[in-house]
């Protein structure tokens, strides 16, 4: 799910914020808290990159695992920049109990850092002729998913993939509770539709901005009617396959696996933390949640292929990907077409995708202007401050 098993957006209201309350602390007992600390070394830093800036990510990665705030029982992150080159440290557990090292290149579920990939799959149709970004929604889908909608007629496609269409969402915290209850529950687009059309149209479509999952479920439909094929293959042969990324997958629904070495993924139910690494894919769909399977040198690759122009035919394209619209009252500082932008302290800004899966936080983006690549990934979703700011000041530092 995106944002789900009882905090459905927290990536974006927590992100910032603060700290987990004393309930969710106390599922974490005190022998995992201390076993958590057990740590793999630091991959080992390619001959260009720089000792010390080594050192003081991965004391960056300890620290926020040490905060009183995250829960997460391990974490990864990986750098890398032209200037710099290519670093991965991991610390912490992948698995509490038994108690097994995160390892620097364990998978994990990567939450709504999908949006991005839809939204490149969006962009390649626009590009080839095949769709339009002023299309209209019942220009693009079939009447019975239209009719749920009463201002379907005045969205555009543009709008789904900016959060500009005024659709309610689906995906709220009775949601996120049954889904960590129940999951092996296969979630269907029908399911996911109703639970939004029954809710009013939170704005008229264009008039403002408000991060809703129920548009990327909708993109995900566009996708399949017309390319004619799935959402999940046109990424997987869009994406995954040109760029070789070897270690990401997306799991079709009923498939709770997860291939090869991976972190264990955690959330608190009923005051205890538990282990919900196994969720259905299908919670969220295109939206993220547990649909996508990754690592952190994958998403880094992705990232700078996107950013690089790689994936599309025209520079326009990701001129236009990279439009940030004002997100009034949300904690990013514009938000383009699957695509977030976050102004940091000390003035750098972040180009990426926040993801939260449940039971994994998951960042990949670009600082700005230093022109690092920084990904990683917590086993719990916890509000990711504690381990962005660091290592944006590090980085920072690292390229003056």
């Amino acid at each position: 799910m995106t944002e789900e098993a009882g905090t459905r957006d927290v990536d974006r209201r927590t992100l910032l914020v603060g700290a987990a309350g004393a309930l969710v602390a106390a599922g974490l007992t005190e022998p995992a808290r201390a076993a958590r600390h057990a740590s793999l070394p630091a991959a080992r830093p390619r001959p260009r990159f720089d000792l010390a800036v080594a050192r003081q990510l991965e004391e960056a990665l300890r620290s926020a695992l040490d905060d009183p705030s995250v829960l997460a029982p391990g974490g990864i992150l990986h750098v890398r920049s032209p200037e710099l080159g290519r670093w991965t440290g991991a610390a912490g557990l992948g698995r509490v109990a038994p108690a097994v090292a995160m390892r620097p290149g364990d998978r994990f579920r990567a939450g709504s850092i999908m949006k991005p990939f839809v939204s490149v799959v969006v962009l390649q149709l626009v590009e080839r002729g095949r769709l339009s970004l002023e299309a209209r929604l019942p220009d693009v889908l079939p009447a019975d998913v239209v009719n749920r909608f009463r201002s379907a007629a005045d969205i555009t496609v543009r709008m789904l993939l900016s959060h500009r269409s005024g659709i309610p969402e689906w995906d709220l915290p009775a949601q996120d509770d049954y889904a960590a209850r129940h999951p092996r529950h296969v979630w269907t687009i029908a399911e996911i539709l109703d639970l939004a059309a029954a809710k009013p149209p939170v704005f008229a479509p264009g008039a403002a901005y408000a991060y809703c999952n129920t548009e990327y479920n909708l993109l995900g439909l566009i996708i399949d009617r017309v390319a004619n094929r799935s959402w999940r293959h046109e990424i997987t042969r869009r994406i995954v396959r040109p760029l070789r990324l070897t270690h990401t997958s997306l799991p079709a629904p009923g498939n709770l696996s997860i291939k090869g070495a991976h972190a264990h993924g955690y959330l608190v139910l009923d005051g205890r933390m538990v282990d919900k690494t196994r969720l259905d894919p299908s919670m969220a769909g295109a939206a993220g949640g547990s649909g996508l399977v990754t690592t952190v040198q994958d998403l880094a690759r992705f990232w700078d292929a996107l950013l690089k122009g790689r994936l599309f035919r025209h520079p326009g394209t990701l001129k236009q990907m990279l439009t940030f619209g004002p997100t009034p009252g949300d904690v990013t500082s514009g938000y383009g077409l699957g695509v977030e932008r976050y102004t940091v302290p000390g003035g750098s800004e972040l180009i990426g995708h926040l993801g939260g899966a449940g039971t994994y936080r998951t960042f990949v983006g670009r600082q700005r202007p230093q022109g690092a690549t920084m990904t990683f990934a917590l086993n719990f979703q916890d509000d990711p401050s504690p381990l962005i700011f660091p290592v944006v000041e590090t980085l920072s530092a690292a390229h003056r």
